[in-house]
């Protein structure tokens, strides 16, 4: 798969920002019901541990505090299709991982418009705003 390319195309379909930092790395900014924007990251990245190739989706949720209710978000994540939830550089975020061999155009459109929305909804859920 031509990931830019795929980038490119994804980001016209769905009418959104978008930026690539190179071939492998992608930015975008997926507009979200009640003119609010989710920031999503995919980037390609090798699993040294399992020896392939993985497209990764990651977007911002809050920065981590004690007065989250960690328990309740991993529990709420069960019930996630595509993503589960993560905390990484002091931040919560949702996140989800494709085999790249395995990825196709319209599973990686659909988990980024997932990610964007389930970031959204907790985002707000816990922050009251919209933040990233």
């Amino acid at each position: 798969m031509d990931f830019k390319s795929f980038s490119q195309n994804f980001a016209d379909k769905i009418d959104c920002k978008y930026n690539d930092y190179d071939d492998s790395h992608s930015i975008f900014v997926i507009p979200i019901k009640n003119d609010r924007f989710q920031t999503v990251i995919a980037r390609v990245v090798k699993l040294e541990k399992y020896n392939y190739d993985v497209v990764q989706i990651t977007s911002k949720v809050c920065e981590t505090t004690e007065s989250i209710d960690y328990p309740s978000i991993l529990e709420a994540s069960a019930e996630f299709a595509l993503a589960n939830f993560i905390v990484e550089g002091g931040f919560l975020k949702v996140d989800a991982s494709i085999l790249l061999n395995e990825a196709n155009v319209e599973l990686l459109g659909d988990s980024i418009v997932e990610l964007a929305n389930l970031a959204d909804e907790w985002e707000f859920k816990i922050t009251g705003k919209d933040i990233y």
